[in-house]
């Protein structure tokens, strides 16, 4: 789907569609199953540009990256860019002070917006670096690879890191004022 920004009145236009998008990936390059995805917003054009302001809407099924099961992740983001026919170059040279509008532009090849794109880089925005189903998660036995958020395992849990192994001795050695 696209919306003609050439084509849009002085009074602009309201969106708000259900899109499937398709070919994702998620953070550790996981497939990602086809997404239904809400964008809704308004173009408005404004000179040689348009503004616009959306919301995208979508529910992704991530994979933790601690306990490696899937669970729901909910973007809810609203943004705003400026969108552009052409891409402008730079009147100046590199010590001219940039236009901070332009950080936030997004070229429409022919005057063609298109709202799977847009909403494609918005959702991948929105997603965690390294998602975690939820911040008391335990993660998997590093012995036995058993989900410790499900129930224990037999595993020795007294493991030390050998470089810090010579700390827990000296810790032994010294009194301890907390203990009885």
């Amino acid at each position: 789907m696209f919306i003609d920004i050439n084509t849009i009145g002085p009074e602009g236009l309201a969106f708000d569609r259900p899109l499937r998008l398709g070919g994702l990936e998620g953070p550790s390059r996981e497939r990602i199953p086809d997404l239904e995805v809400r964008l809704s917003g308004s173009v408005t054009p404004s000179g040689t540009r348009a503004d616009l302001r959306a919301r995208v809407e979508a529910t992704v099924p991530l994979v933790c990256g601690r306990c490696l099961e899937t669970f729901p992740w909910r973007v809810a983001a609203a943004f705003r860019l400026a969108v552009v026919r052409q891409k402008q170059e730079a009147q100046a040279g590199p010590d001219r002070p940039r236009d901070p509008e332009d950080v936030s532009s997004l070229v429409a090849q022919d005057g063609r917006l298109q709202l799977e794109d847009v909403a494609t880089e918005q959702l991948y925005l929105n997603l965690p670096l390294k998602p975690i189903c939820s911040p008391d998660c335990k993660g998997l036995c590093p012995h036995c690879g058993a989900n410790r958020n499900s129930g224990g395992c037999a595993c020795e849990s007294d493991d030390v890191d050998p470089r810090l192994a010579p700390l827990l001795q000296f810790r032994r050695k010294s009194p301890d004022p907390d203990r009885p």
